[in-house]
């Protein structure tokens, strides 16, 4: 393996390779917010989904990104990344299509499951572009111009969805944003070419052989359990416990967004500056755990509060996670091993969906948020006591 950072394909106008992948990936987010936290409202109250079906919903959701992940990965190595964001946003506009025109379970899992997997083919395919592209900017701070964009964007879509949800229904809201995933397919053009390669099987191999690859994964598995807490409970905490209509749940969801800008953008930064990712992954784990166990209080200012701080934490984590991909692996195989990690982060994202959507139902949806957050606090603590082994995982690059 090769232990240095991924070394960019070509260098790029800032507006192609820096800007454009956040505002396409913004975009996105704003037109499927409505498939987001919202949608359990509406399987709920809507079409009367109990919580296993809502549940085995998350987890089928989570197992197309593991079964997309390996494929699109190593798809992304031998065509160009942005080819496959078109694709992607092609299947998914016709998913939304049809998750709005479904009533019947059966059929709804059916296109909920195209839908996701073309999502989750869009959304990999979209951070490779990144990791592969530059315009001589460090690596760490456009990470965080990219997830700053995404989260901006996602802020303001939260809010804007509430309102029309509060005045139009699922329906009519799904064949609207089902129109514009279409028309932002076509924005996928102007994304600059990344490298493609032939690549063996056997390169994989060895760089998935390398003990800090195989912490780094085991690592994220268990911090995304959280993942399938928020997606099964999330929404309907909002709802049921603190009692929030459409539009008060748009301006929950876009405080804990617009938490998450300030984060990535000076976690990029910061990342750049230090010769491990350890402090700042437990940093990200201790915001993120405490936010989450927190929000489950009253009143809700208390609650937003909190989930501000979780905001912060997943900020934070989120640079970890690219960056620590763009540490450990050659640009020519960036895209199957990017896709490796994701499998795994999906697998926790699996294991969560399906344990806390029925837990959540049978015994309050906070009890999923304030248990997922204590078990995101405990993954601090091997970064702590076995801190030599865990800063040759997190490693950042080598310093001059």
């Amino acid at each position: 393996m090769d232990p240095s950072p991924a070394t960019p394909a070509t260098v790029s106008h800032p507006l192609r390779a820096d800007w454009l992948p956040g505002l396409l990936a913004g975009l996105v987010l704003v037109a499927t917010s409505v498939a987001g936290f919202f949608l359990t409202l509406h399987l709920k109250d809507g079409l009367g989904f109990s919580g296993l079906q809502i549940g085995l919903l998350y987890a089928l959701q989570a197992a197309m990104g593991v079964l997309a992940a390996l494929p699109a990965g190593l798809g992304n190595d031998r065509l160009t990344s942005r080819t496959l964001v078109g694709v992607g946003l092609l299947g998914q506009a016709l998913g939304l299509w049809g998750m709005g025109a479904a009533r019947a379970y059966p059929l709804f899992l059916l296109v909920f499951v195209v839908y996701s997997l073309s999502n989750w083919v869009f959304k990999l395919s979209l951070d490779v572009q990144v990791l592969k592209t530059d315009c001589g900017e460090r690596t760490g701070a456009r990470l965080g111009l990219y997830q700053s964009l995404r989260y901006g964007l996602l802020a303001v879509g939260t809010v804007a969805t509430g309102y029309l949800l509060a005045r139009l229904d699922f329906t009519w809201t799904m064949f609207a944003v089902a129109g514009l995933s279409a028309l932002l397919a076509g924005l996928a053009l102007a994304l600059p070419p990344t490298r493609v390669a032939r690549v063996r099987l056997q390169d994989y191999r060895a760089d998935l052989g390398d003990r800090r690859v195989l912490l780094f994964a085991l690592w994220l598995f268990l911090f995304t359990l959280h993942w399938g807490a928020e997606t099964t409970s999330y929404g309907l905490f909002l709802r049921v416990d603190l009692g929030l209509g459409l539009e008060g749940i748009g301006w929950y969801l876009a405080v804990e967004y617009a938490a998450i800008i300030p984060a990535v953008l000076w976690a990029g930064r910061r990342a750049c500056d230090l010769p491990h990712l350890r402090r700042l992954a437990v940093l990200g784990l201790l915001a993120s755990g405490l936010g989450h166990v927190g929000m489950v209080f009253e009143p809700v200012a208390l609650s937003v509060s909190f989930r501000a701080l979780h905001g912060l934490g997943d900020g934070i984590m989120l640079i970890v996670m690219y960056f620590g991909i763009a540490r450990l692996f050659a640009l020519e195989r960036l895209g199957g091993n990017t896709g490796f990690i994701n499998t795994c982060t999906m697998l926790g994202f699996v294991v969560g969906s399906l344990v806390f959507g029925p837990l959540g139902e049978a015994c309050g949806y906070g009890l999923p948020l304030w248990t997922s957050g204590v078990l995101t606090l405990l993954l601090a603590l091997p970064l702590v006591v076995f801190r030599r082994a865990t800063q040759a995982a997190l490693a950042g690059p080598p310093t001059a």
